[in-house]
């Protein structure tokens, strides 16, 4: 049994990072887009994994933070693919390869917040007004964060959820050790 002010502290942690610092780069009017998108993307892997489901389908949370349309929805594990791991793994959206042709994802939080086909001089693409999907976000951890409180069982799932810690070989354990023992301070 998890205690809910072990489990709020862990909380404030992680997801209430996430919405602390989502809230604060759109209320700040930032440009930042990429970094948004990042953590939408991050924001909805930690969600996905606190559920039931083992296969943390972060790209369901995602799916649920976009317009309910047909397209979009059969496009949902994709776009959040291209997002989450083209910005984390080499801080730029994956193109969309579509019948040979790539198109680029263009990201914006502010302005109109739609997602929306454009054609440029690079072709077509898909823009995304993220603003919203972060709100959108924000608000479902706002949610969980209240189920936390009553729900043992989703308490018990957001702590099994959390990061493993990293493990150290017998080298990086003295590292450590000595490192701990110079008390430093660079």
């Amino acid at each position: 049994m998890t205690d809910f002010a072990v489990a709020k502290l862990q909380f404030d942690e992680t997801l209430g990072y996430i919405r602390q610092d989502l809230r604060w780069l759109l209320e700040k009017r930032s440009s930042l887009n990429y970094t948004i998108a990042l953590l939408i993307g991050c924001g909805c892997e930690m969600l996905a994994a606190c559920r039931s489901d083992r296969s943390r389908r972060a790209e369901q949370v995602f799916a649920e933070l976009l317009p309910p349309t047909k397209e979009l929805q059969a496009l949902a594990k994709l776009l959040y693919k291209a997002l989450r791991n083209g910005l984390a793994h080499g801080f730029d959206t994956k193109h969309l390869r579509v019948d040979g042709t790539e198109h680029q994802i263009y990201l914006s939080s502010l302005g109109a917040q739609q997602i929306t086909i454009i054609k440029n001089k690079r072709g077509i693409g898909l823009r995304i007004g993220i603003g919203v999907l972060a709100e959108g976000l924000c608000a479902k951890i706002t949610e969980f964060e209240g189920r936390l409180e009553h729900d043992e069982d989703a308490r018990q799932r957001f702590m099994d959820a959390r990061q493993q810690a990293a493990g150290v070989t017998a080298t990086e354990a003295a590292a450590w050790r000595a490192l701990v023992a110079t008390d430093l301070a660079v």
